[in-house]
């Protein structure tokens, strides 16, 4: 009988123990983690990052690491309006000429800017936002004497940077120009690029602005000169597709030659929901602009 207890209590701790690593929703404290597990160190890390590049072919894993980024940060980094430029504090800009991963996310506390594909405008405008809060961060950081930037973090989203690459030169012109600002000079200010492209070629992103993404989250392409592209060797041609729905490999690489094959934590669509409502529900937290 006693046996019987024993299993019964070790089997009820690690049912508690699962649910609470894949059901977190956030409480009324200020204080958050990143889910646990080792693939959600992914997550955690990329957005330690100064700027991730994350590329593959339609249907090979992106919208499945974007959300699980963003649902990190909303996890970990949580926006305190009272603390806008603390050290707990996270700001977004999402830039979504797609419309369909990033716009469930627009109406959250921490977003800044949020561009649609509906007016191609909007990406540079939102592009220029994030160049001129780098700049002000700059500034300041001279006034006060200080090498980095002591305040919150601002990450800048784009899902897609080839809808923006096929605009007319003028526009294509600028939002590169502002692209490249912000990945060659946003690591001190903490302002991070965290951009996926589903057509890893050269033309769309090319070495000048490649180079400044130290971190590339490589998933399944089509040949492997894409593969190459992206992480400079061959073997994302490979990656089988995804086997299961939201699940999918991926080559997670650093400075250094350090390459780590993961599968791509997958959240759920009504974990996400979760998230999105308890911070709706927050009436009267909106994010302001770091100056």
């Amino acid at each position: 009988m006693t046996l019987i207890i024993i299993l019964a209590l070790v089997f009820l701790a690690v049912v508690l123990r699962k649910s609470k690593v894949s059901n977190i929703v956030p409480g009324s404290k200020k204080s958050y983690t990143t889910p646990g597990g080792k693939t959600w160190d992914l997550f955690s890390d990329i957005l330690n990052q100064p700027h991730t590049l994350i590329a593959g072919a339609t249907g090979s894993g992106k919208s499945v690491a974007m959300n699980g980024i963003i649902s990190t940060i909303l996890h970990r980094l949580p926006f305190d309006q009272h603390r806008e430029d603390g050290p707990d504090g996270a700001q977004m800009i999402l830039i979504d000429p797609k419309r369909v991963e990033l716009a469930r996310y627009k109406n959250l506390p921490h977003v800044i800017e949020y561009a649609s594909g509906q007016n191609p405008e909007a990406w540079l405008k939102a592009l220029r936002t994030a160049v001129a809060i780098m700049d002000r961060r700059y500034t300041r950081m001279e006034k006060a004497g200080i090498l980095d930037y002591n305040g919150g973090d601002l990450f800048v989203f784009i899902d897609e940077w080839a809808s923006i690459n096929s605009k007319s030169n003028k526009l294509r012109s600028e939002c590169v120009s502002c692209l490249l600002r912000l990945v060659s000079e946003g690591r001190a200010s903490k302002v991070h690029v965290i951009m996926a492209t589903q057509v890893p070629k050269a033309s769309i992103i090319p070495t000048e602005i490649r180079d400044n993404f130290t971190a590339r989250l490589a998933l399944m392409t089509e040949t492997k000169l894409q593969s190459r592209v992206i992480i400079d060797t061959d073997g994302c041609e490979s990656f089988p597709s995804p086997k299961i729905a939201g699940y999918a490999d991926g080559m997670y690489c650093l400075p250094g030659n350090q390459r780590t094959v993961y599968e791509i934590p997958y959240v759920k669509q009504d974990e996400i929901n979760n998230l999105i409502a308890w911070w709706d529900s927050q009436s009267g937290r909106k994010s302001l602009i770091a100056a």
